[in-house]
């Protein structure tokens, strides 16, 4: 679910465009997606996880999701 949510959001931001002195700006952005399992026993773990799948995102060339 976090994937196809967070697909969504990317494709969502992807497709908006805003001017931008006399231009058109497009913006992207990467996402990263963890999933809460019993191996992940806080928060703090949590946002690690997501911040980890997150490089991994901007590492396959950014606007990308990673879990």
């Amino acid at each position: 679910v976090g994937m196809r949510l967070g697909e969504r959001l990317r494709q969502a931001v992807e497709e908006a465009t805003f001017s931008l002195d006399g231009g058109t700006c497009s913006p992207t952005i990467s996402i990263g997606v963890a999933e809460l399992t019993p191996e992940i026993r806080s928060i703090r773990e949590l946002v690690a996880a997501a911040d980890l799948a997150l490089y991994r995102a901007k590492d396959q060339g950014r606007n990308a999701v990673s879990a």
